[in-house]
């Protein structure tokens, strides 16, 4: 799983996958986000640009999109759609936020040249219907727990 964001949800996510059969790749533009104690499973990047850090993304990455600002964001979300479109290896992109936050950034990326089967590649928002909550923690297992049900997290980098 690839991760990027170091915010509240991400690190609960991050503290989630510690005890689960996760290789979790955390990266953010900040590097004085990630806390000095992290589970083996966890390996950190500081990457700026950000987006910069997708074309490195290990193939078959599950892509969990949450940074500080939509503007970031939108950044990642168009790298990662870019290398869906040249290599066809990320099978998951998911975007944190609302349905609003996303028909926003679709129409942003159709003008980019997107199209809209491109776009519904793009899981927005994440996490399994039906829990409720907006606390980092529920949020975290609500979207650990959807990547689990797609079959994520047998223990290999995704």
């Amino acid at each position: 799983m690839s991760l990027f964001g170091g915010g509240h949800v991400g690190r609960a996510i991050v503290q989630l996958v510690g005890d689960l059969p996760f290789d979790l790749h955390w990266i953010d533009s900040r590097d004085e986000v990630f806390p000095p104690e992290l589970p083996p499973n966890v390996r950190c990047e500081h990457s700026d640009p950000v987006q910069r850090a997708v074309a490195d993304l290990a193939p078959g990455s599950q892509v969990l999109v949450m940074s500080f600002s939509h503007a970031e964001d939108l950044e990642i979300v168009a790298a990662c759609l870019r290398r869906q479109r040249e290599r066809g290896d990320l099978p998951f992109i998911g975007l944190i936020g609302s349905r609003s936050k996303w028909a926003s950034f679709g129409h942003r990326l159709q003008a980019r040249g997107f199209s809209a089967a491109e776009l519904e590649r793009v899981t927005c928002p994440i996490g399994l219907p039906g829990i409720r909550g907006k606390q980092p923690a529920v949020v975290a297992l609500a979207v650990v727990a959807q990547l689990l049900q797609a079959g994520v997290g047998d223990g290999a980098e995704a």
